[in-house]
């Protein structure tokens, strides 16, 4: 179902745009994809994460104790 419907999309763009027109936008637009794309990972690289920062401490864990208690 959802193939015939970008058919139709397909075949009126064709038919109100002409050949040619509906080529040159298609190229321009796989263009522009590839640009953002490579936009988007370049932007990505320049990303600096921060550091991780360690909190000393230690971590206290009662609660299996407290459920043994409420079941006795």
């Amino acid at each position: 179902m959802r193939l015939i419907e970008i058919g139709l999309i397909v075949l009126l763009a064709w038919a109100l745009f002409g050949r040619n027109r509906l080529l040159d936008s298609v190229r321009n637009v796989r263009k522009s994809a590839r640009i953002m794309k490579s936009e988007m990972h370049a932007a990505a690289d320049d990303v600096e994460l921060p550091e991780e920062k360690v909190i000393p401490g230690s971590i206290v864990d009662d609660g299996a104790q407290r459920a043994d208690k409420a079941q006795n």
